[in-house]
């Protein structure tokens, strides 16, 4: 199912029948992969890249460790994968060969990193790991088949989550676990509707772990959450909706304080955010984003967290929005970016990140966006505060 808000798919859950599936972010349209399903980075390509611009046609996930170090990942105007790492002073294009697409990226230190999607014809799952020097593709479990991974998070080397989901139009939510020696699929139950997807998984402990996104049914797409509680997935009620609903990311900070965020479906899209209290999940009053949604939530306590994607006005371009929790309430925060917001990332109050896509066209450019405390800013790929890429 693909969620529509102003004509772009905000992220490919399930496309029955597709080629090349897009994924994460806002898209019109997939690129083209190289021979062979090969790179196919052009001249102009690298020279764009070397000249300042952020390369890629969007900017799907974001981790950073400090203010000297993160990872942005996601797909090129090519259909190749795409990588840039954030040194503290300039964002730089790391190599990383194949085709397909990144959607979620991890980090635990300088030297151990993972990024999950999918590769060439969008219907195989791609886990790749950073062992410090190099991108290096990982096997995934053969039980798993034709499938996408949407999100990966990290507790320890030898605990990390993958979730996404398969691409036939009646497949189950995929969960995958890295036990420090190889991945494996870790079993949930079978979820009511047609089919069921996983778009987002946060960790605080081995013993502690949520999943999000949505079981579909004939008529609509309603959330779905996910719990580890150190032994085995359950399912954890989420708020009814009139008309449903998918959730796109979650973050967490304890065992009781979690964030979900997506859409909430109806005569016009929204922004939807619901928060667990150690109890419960509850709807958590934010800010209206009509034909809008958000797709990236990131939480450093109880009294700050970041929410970002986008919104549709009628006849206008699409604009970023970014919305802040100050431990009462969520409130809109200026975002100076045309496009969309796929996923943002805090390391503390004055360091946090934000990227996407620009627009809906096959000139779109990524887009980065930084906080330092005060304002968010379009950041280049030499690391400085200028002009952001035009929608």
């Amino acid at each position: 199912m693909t969620v529509v808000l102003g004509g772009w798919g905000i992220r490919r859950w399930r496309w029955p029948g597709a080629a090349a599936v897009c994924a994460t972010a806002m898209v019109a349209s997939c690129g083209v992969t190289g021979a062979h399903g090969g790179p196919a980075h052009t001249p102009a390509a690298v020279a764009g890249a070397r000249a300042g611009r952020v390369l890629g046609y969007r900017l799907n996930s974001v981790a950073a460790l400090s203010d000297a170090s993160a990872w942005a990942t996601g797909l090129t105007n090519q259909a190749t994968l795409h990588v840039l790492r954030w040194d503290g002073q300039t964002w730089r294009q790391v190599p990383v060969r194949g085709g397909g697409d990144f959607n979620g990226v991890a980090a635990l230190s300088a030297a151990n990193a993972w990024a999950v999607g999918y590769g060439p014809g969008g219907t195989q799952a791609l886990i790749e790991h950073w062992n410090g020097t190099a991108w290096r593709p990982v096997a995934t479990p053969r039980a798993v088949g034709p499938a996408i991974l949407h999100a990966v998070n990290a507790v320890s080397p030898d605990d990390v989550w993958a979730v996404g989901g398969t691409t036939n139009p009646t497949g189950q939510a995929v969960i995958l676990h890295w036990n420090g020696t190889a991945w494996t699929r870790v079993s949930s139950r079978p979820q009511p509707g047609v089919s069921s997807e996983l778009n987002g998984v946060a960790a605080v402990s081995a013993s502690n772990a949520w999943a999000v996104g949505d079981a579909n049914t004939k008529t609509h797409g309603i959330p779905l959450i996910e719990h580890w509680n150190g032994t085995t997935w359950r399912p954890v009620p989420s708020p009814a909706l009139r008309f449903g609903g998918v959730l796109a990311g979650v973050a967490a900070t304890s065992a009781t304080n979690a964030w979900a965020v997506g859409v909430r479906y109806g005569r016009t899209t929204g922004g939807l955010i619901e928060h667990w209290n150690g109890t419960t999940w509850t709807l958590a009053r934010s800010p209206a984003l009509a034909s809008g949604g958000l797709t990236g939530v990131t939480a450093l306590s109880g009294t700050s967290a970041w929410a970002v994607g986008g919104t549709f006005p009628r006849s206008q371009p699409p604009r970023t929005a970014i919305e802040h929790w100050n431990g009462t309430f969520w409130a809109r925060v200026p975002s100076p970016a045309p496009g969309y917001l796929a996923s943002v990332t805090a390391t503390s109050a004055r360091n946090a990140w934000a990227v996407g896509v620009s627009a809906a066209t096959s000139n779109a450019a990524g887009v980065i966006e930084h906080w330092d405390g005060k304002s968010w800013t379009c950041i280049s790929a030499t690391g400085t505060a200028g002009p952001c890429p035009a929608g």
